[in-house]
């Protein structure tokens, strides 16, 4: 499995320009018989080796059959001119593309596919094994679900994401709809995303760690597109003490800032309360708190006009 690297931004970067010479190089590996003109009739497992980047990961080249007897409907010329097209204006990431091209690519009539050990296993790739055409283009299918399911582990790793946000992610990352469908299938089988559970989690790390009313969470989920059924369920379970009291303890913190009479005061203390996503009942009790709290004590004097200690002393 993946890990980000402890570089932060650095290491993401890192991370941003590996998935996009594996896309790449993806890319040609798939497109290697179509790039030639003529169509797949099989393949031919010519080697295999261990993945040095990636753990439990493979290489396995294939020498493809090509249907020889279908006219080549685009010259090598064409070919070179669209791929240098598709390259990258940036030239990190033109430097990564032509490096992935030239490891994947040995000839147009050879593929090189990157796939774990488990459908190595299951598929018996060793050398001098045949592939139908069939059987070719599933191989194909399952590498990139493969790779989009790895590529899933290691955004799942670094934060937790609902099922709509991990789907435009893979999405932006060129995978196709049937591939990004599998991958969340697999996700979800295996409690991966689930979310309900990221519902309950965000709305109270959102109540107790960023002052937060129920209201406001509730937008914020089905922003990350979480079904308004289990955004509701969240909110519900939300704990009232809980919120009561993370109301009270931002309205104290903010009530000694907040300029004006003790009426101004309140209208703009509830105003802001209301705007975080706490109910009016909630925001009413935890402005009278507040402002309680906050009143200055009326002046008692101490002084006893039928003491006679003080009257002795205020006789001439």
């Amino acid at each position: 499995m993946y890990k980000p690297s402890r570089g932060g931004n650095r290491g993401s970067r890192k991370a941003g320009r590996y998935n996009d010479r594996n896309d790449s190089a993806n890319t040609n590996n798939n497109n290697a018989g179509a790039a030639s003109g003529f169509s797949v009739l099989g393949a031919t497992v010519i080697s295999i080796e261990t993945h040095p980047k990636q753990p439990y990961m493979y290489r396995v080249a294939l020498k493809l059959k090509l249907d020889e007897s279908e006219p080549e409907t685009r010259s090598q010329t064409d070919f070179e001119i669209e791929k240098t097209e598709q390259v990258s204006s940036d030239w990190s990431d033109e430097v990564d593309a032509l490096i992935a091209g030239a490891q994947s690519m040995g000839g147009l009539d050879e593929a090189l596919l990157t796939v774990h050990e488990d459908t190595l296993v299951s598929w018996r790739l060793l050398k001098g094994r045949e592939l139908s055409a069939e059987e070719y283009a599933k191989l194909k299918e399952d590498e990139q679900k493969e790779d989009a399911y790895r590529v899933a582990l290691a955004m799942l790793e670094r934060k937790a994401r609902t099922t709509a946000e991990m789907s435009r992610a893979l999405k932006r990352k060129g995978y196709v709809p049937d591939v990004v469908a599998g991958c969340l299938e697999r996700l979800q089988a295996r409690g991966m995303l689930d979310d309900s559970a990221y519902a309950k989690r965000f709305t109270e790390q959102r109540a107790i760690g960023q002052s937060k009313g129920r209201m406001l969470i509730k937008q914020e989920l089905l922003q990350r597109g979480v079904r308004r059924e289990d955004a509701e369920q969240a909110i519900g379970e939300l704990d009232g003490q809980i919120e009561q009291e993370s109301c009270f303890i931002l309205a104290r913190k903010r009530w000694p800032n907040i300029k004006g009479n003790d009426r101004e005061r309140k209208q703009k203390l509830m105003a802001m309360l209301l705007r975080r996503g706490y109910p009016s009942g909630v925001v009413r009790s935890a402005i009278q708190q507040v402002a309680s709290e906050f009143a200055e004590p009326e002046y008692e004097s101490d002084f006893d006009e039928s003491d006679p200690f003080d009257s002795e002393y205020l006789d001439d």
